[in-house]
């Protein structure tokens, strides 16, 4: 059997094929670092990592520690068993009992004010009114008697008894105002046509609180300043009621504006009247 030999040419990339897969994983690796520095190279702008971006890692760490710790602890509970209790100390002690009576202590204030104060006085006040209302209603009988149909009431000579008719008649009505303006937040209706109730319900309280206010302002000065207030109402009464009638008197006696009077008559009605007045004048400090 005859064999043929030749010569066989081998190429370079069948000699060393490693050879040409390193140099292709250089050249990839190269394109990639190119790549990654035009991407650089297009970004807006950089900033520096701030304190909070460099401890970041930390955190996550921290994080996921705290994580497994709790499912750690959560896992072994069974195995830890009931905490034993500590014994506490007698201010502890103190607080606590101090504690708990107050708490037992508030509901039952609470419970004696709405079911047996609240009721009690409740009822107090509707007697106290009631007296109150029977007491004004005889007042006013007593303000408005006439001795004959045709005389004058007690209320129609003295202003203080006016203004006493006047001020126990709202009294009076108070009640009745006071439940009509209760009434009309019920109907829509009765939120217009009652406007003039609630003017004159509150108008009456203004003016009872405005005589109190300025009763009370003005008893407080008198109180405080008596002594000025007696002296200068001594110096107008005596101005008025004692100096001045006696000048006029001396003046009509003589002749006034040079009228011819008579003398005899004139001087017996000056003697008349400048002895009134004496008299007055000595009846002053016992009435001061």
């Amino acid at each position: 059997m005859s064999l043929a030999l030749g010569s066989k040419t081998y190429g370079n990339d069948d000699v060393f094929p490693d050879l040409n897969v390193e140099v292709e994983a250089q050249n990839e690796r190269a394109r990639k670092a190119r790549l990654i520095n035009k991407l650089g190279l297009h970004t807006v702008f950089r900033l520096p990592p701030t304190q909070k971006d460099m401890l970041l890692p930390i955190i996550l760490n921290q994080i996921n520690c705290s994580s497994e710790l709790a499912e750690l602890l959560s896992k072994n509970i069974p195995l830890l068993g009931a905490r034993q209790k500590r014994v506490l100390s007698v201010g502890e002690r103190v607080v606590e009992s101090a504690t708990t009576l107050w708490d037992h202590v508030i509901p039952a204030m609470w419970h004696l004010v709405t079911v047996w104060l609240y009721p009690v006085m409740t009822r107090a006040f509707i007697v106290g009114l009631i007296c109150h209302r029977i007491v004004a209603e005889l007042i006013l009988r007593i303000l408005e008697w006439r001795l004959h149909p045709e005389s004058l009431a007690l209320k129609d000579i003295s202003a203080t008894a006016q203004q006493v008719d006047i001020r126990l008649q709202q009294f009076c009505y108070w009640p009745t105002q006071y439940l009509t303006l209760r009434q009309r937040k019920d109907e829509w209706e009765s939120i217009t046509d009652r406007h003039p109730e609630y003017i004159r319900f509150y108008n009456s309280l203004w003016l009872v609180a405005n005589d109190v206010i300025i009763g009370i302002a003005l008893g407080s000065y008198i109180i405080d300043n008596a002594e000025w207030v007696a002296f200068q109402i001594k110096n107008v009464l005596n101005g008025w009621t004692v100096d001045g009638l006696r000048n006029m008197i001396v003046w009509l006696t003589d002749a006034p504006a040079g009228l011819k009077l008579n003398n005899e008559l004139a001087t017996f009605l000056g003697a008349l009247f400048i002895w009134v007045i004496d008299y007055w004048k000595g009846m002053t400090p016992v009435l001061r």
